[in-house]
């Protein structure tokens, strides 16, 4: 079995695929199956990666292992394409770690379309095995940021050739083996590359290179904290949103506090201050940043601005080092893809909701009030519920799975159910309104119109009723979701 001492190319790949059409099957038609998500035909899936739309097509990279469901072995690009977030087409893996330059690993990165042509970065990870001593985090690790460029009308399913754009030379002497996930972004004709990066004393940052041209680059700045927050940052995405710079990132290893940081790992937002000039970044407020998504399963987002001028974002449902598990292991596949999420500031809280071509899955509407319930609701439905100035609301999700609102937290409880998940909660305030986008092993439950979210895996059974109780008057409206 392939694993990652040793390189994978695509011809590899392609005669193991060849024996795997029986398994692709199997699992296909697995009842667990998501509807309406992107979740990988074999194996194991994790970081969206390559966002882009070229013409009408949205273009969709993610992290994929195909050989080993508990990700054991090498990490890929799979690569799929869609005109409307309903229905995706899988090219299978278009990004092998088949080179010196990442034989280790095909790791994240991102599309950036210029001039007619799509350029392609990310982090080609090399691990050495020629001695038993090395720590991967000073010693025996290289991480490459690398470079390809295809023309936009092409099909983009075979990325290559590939060259280094930024190697361990280039990189402070502060900074450890971990510097990784590029993302781009352009002001006034210049190019930020964002990394994610982990100090030699253990603190984790934001490094920001920049060229004139997309093929030399050179380190201007970092974006820190200026305490400790994390010992590394993955995953960094710097964005224009509304007037204002946004930075996502990752950081790992931050203590738990209160509801706040309850995963092994973190996915959190910071509003940023930039001088262009010089150039320096430097995070604006104080204060512990606030989570991008506080349930249990979202990590590694990525976003891009689609021809409409939106921008959307996508997220990992999964976390590194995560506890809990998927029953769907054993059975030969795991983890998924959020819908896409349309992002905006209001009220200084990044704000995130399911893109409008979802609803057109949607069925006839059941309306339901307070002290009612949904008959018969099915594991795969859009409810929405408005609820403004109420002390109290539950509602039922699934067997033994329950949102419930107080004291201006809302929790969900995952019950006897939850495979290693218990509780998730969010503060926000007075809840105005909630939604809950459930898929046959997946919801995403947004409040106040997305100033907070929560992802989660779910894998007990539907409900009996979909029961919504309230201290007043609420309502709901209750849509199955078909194709």
């Amino acid at each position: 079995m392939f694993n990652q001492k040793s390189k994978v190319t695509r011809a590899d790949y392609e005669a193991w695929r060849a024996g795997q059409d029986a398994e692709a099957a199997r699992i296909a038609a697995d009842a667990d199956r998501l509807v309406f998500h992107v979740e990988p035909e074999l194996g194991w899936l994790n970081d969206p990666n390559g966002l882009v739309q070229v013409g009408d097509t949205y273009h969709i990279y993610h992290q994929y292992d195909p050989f080993d469901a508990a990700h054991g072995g090498p990490v890929l690009w799979n690569h799929l394409t869609t005109r409307d977030f309903l229905s995706y087409e899988n090219h299978g893996p278009a990004l092998f770690p088949d080179s010196d330059m990442d034989s280790s690993g095909a790791y994240s990165g991102s599309a950036f379309v210029r001039d007619g042509k799509v350029h392609f970065f990310y982090t080609g990870n090399v691990k050495h095995f020629d001695r038993d001593d090395y720590d991967y985090v000073l010693t025996g690790r290289e991480q490459n940021q690398i470079h390809m460029v295809m023309d936009a009308d092409g099909q983009l399913d075979d990325l290559g050739p590939k060259r280094v754009a930024l190697s361990p030379a280039d990189y402070p002497d502060d900074i450890g083996t971990h510097v990784r996930d590029p993302k781009v972004l352009e002001h006034d004709g210049v190019f930020y590359m964002v990394l994610g990066a982990r100090t030699r004393d253990d603190r984790g940052c934001v490094l920001v290179f920049t060229s004139r041209d997309l093929e030399s680059w050179g380190y201007a700045a970092r974006i820190e904290l200026p305490e400790p927050f994390g010992f590394m940052w993955e995953c960094p995405d710097l964005f224009e949103l509304g007037g204002e710079l946004v930075l996502v990132c990752c950081p790992q290893g931050v203590p738990t506090e209160g509801w706040r940081y309850r995963n092994p790992h973190q996915c959190v937002w910071f509003r940023v201050e930039a001088d262009w000039d010089r150039p320096s970044f430097g995070i604006v407020g104080e204060g512990r940043p606030a989570m991008v998504d506080a349930g249990f399963d979202f990590y590694a987002p990525q976003s891009f601005e689609d021809a409409e001028g939106r921008r959307l974002m996508i997220g990992w449902a999964g976390c590194p080092d995560a506890t809990a598990q998927n029953p769907t292991t054993g059975r030969g596949w795991q983890c998924a893809l959020t819908v896409p999420r349309v992002l905006s500031l209001r009220d200084g809280k990044l704000c995130q909701w399911p893109a409008r071509e979802l609803e057109r899955l949607r069925g006839g509407r059941v309306e339901v009030s307070a002290g009612g319930a949904v008959a018969d609701p099915g594991r795969v439905y859009d409810a929405v519920v408005t609820c403004g100035g109420l002390a109290s609301i539950e509602l039922t999700v699934r067997d033994g799975v329950a949102l419930r609102y107080a004291d201006g937290m809302l929790t969900l409880d995952m019950g006897d159910e939850g495979h290693g998940r218990d509780e998730r909660s969010v503060e926000v305030g007075q809840l105005r309104d909630v939604r809950v986008l459930s898929d046959t092993t997946m919801i995403e439950v947004f409040a106040n119109g997305g100033e907070a979210a929560l992802t989660s895996r779910v894998y007990s059974p539907a409900a009996a009723e979909l029961a919504l109780t309230a201290d007043g008057c609420a309502a709901m409206d209750f849509y199955k979701l078909v194709r």
